[in-house]
């Protein structure tokens, strides 16, 4: 089973970093959505949750600009450690799948702020580098908007952890997975 997920973040609007547990948080989840895939890449179900910040509380400007979160919407939403941990149970032990390693990355900085334990998460696989050597031929970064182009996916809202993990889903399916995890580096 593969979990494709997203996150949309919150980060200061100024030039403040919080610290806490020895770790900087530059970058605050605040929304984080999945899709949950069986092994042929069949849809199973669907997770978005909002969270409520607590370290840097009002959205910054630009994060509203390319999202279109509002305070208003994130306010409603529950704290990280219990938005987490209902992800994960939600998530049933299934490898991660994402476009970037900055969700992997940003996961694991939220709760080692928070002091949880990231020692039982998943496995976690950047489709990226698949879809760059797999489609492109290159050893490059490309954006999700650019392989949905590439590959004539007509694309949910982009920059909605939900929509963004649907068009990953997208693209995922049309890799190879087998050939990208037997050559991929964890």
């Amino acid at each position: 089973m593969y979990i494709v997920m997203d996150l949309e973040f919150n980060c200061s609007n100024n030039s403040y970093v919080s610290e806490k547990n020895g770790v900087r948080l530059p970058n605050e989840i605040i929304e984080i959505g999945a899709v949950k895939l069986d092994d042929e890449l069949n849809e199973l179900d669907r997770f978005c949750s909002f969270i409520k910040p607590t370290v840097y509380t009002k959205i910054n400007t630009e994060v509203k600009k390319l999202t279109d979160i509002t305070n208003d919407m994130v306010y409603q939403g529950v704290e990280f450690p219990e938005a987490i941990t209902e992800f994960l149970e939600w998530c049933e032990n299934g490898d991660f799948i994402t476009w970037s390693e900055n969700d992997i990355i940003m996961i694991e900085n939220n709760m080692m702020y928070y002091d949880l334990s990231i020692d039982n998460l998943p496995r976690c696989y950047d489709i990226q580098p698949m879809f760059s050597d797999q489609i492109m031929d290159e050893d490059r970064n490309y954006a999700l908007s650019y392989a949905l182009w590439k590959l004539d996916i007509k694309p949910e809202t982009s920059h909605d952890a939900l929509n963004d993990a649907l068009n990953t889903a997208e693209v995922l399916r049309r890799l190879d997975l087998t050939e990208g995890l037997d050559e991929y580096e964890v």
